[in-house]
């Protein structure tokens, strides 16, 4: 079902797509910025602007001081650099929800994600690895 709306915000052109299944709706929206740099601008209820190629590491959490920096630490201690981040609430208040979205030099172990996952304060850890920006899959 395509749509078509004169209000896209700050984007002179932007995609939302929703996923329905038999238990849940999923949305994101996404835009290009040139030619070849694709921007994830939403998701679920989160705004944001995440880069979108190479290897992401989306996670959300609770709107708390400390995230990003316990984040941070504990992918540097399993040698893992982060190249780009975008966070995003899904409230325009501190407070209640929000996502990170991370671009990574590498893939994190599976105990760094473990890791995460211990904490009372993040939720969902996803690592998605993507082509490169400009970069067809390699299915094409």
């Amino acid at each position: 079902n395509e749509q078509r709306h004169s209000e896209m915000g700050a984007f002179s052109s932007a995609i939302h797509a929703t996923l329905t299944t038999d238990t849940q709706t999923y949305t994101a929206g996404a835009t290009l910025f040139g030619a070849t740099m694709p921007r994830l601008i939403s998701l679920a209820e989160f705004r944001l602007e995440a880069y979108l190629d190479g290897i992401l590491l989306l996670f959300t959490h609770d709107d708390v001081p400390g995230i990003i920096g316990r984040v941070g630490t504990l992918l540097g201690k399993h040698n893992v650099n982060i190249a780009q981040m975008s966070v995003g609430r899904a409230a325009h208040t501190p407070g209640g929800r929000a996502i990170g979205v991370l671009n990574l030099d590498s893939a994190p172990p599976e105990e760094a994600i473990k890791e995460m996952l211990q904490s009372d304060v993040l939720h969902i850890v996803k690592v998605i690895e993507l082509p490169s920006a400009g970069e067809l899959p390699p299915w094409m």
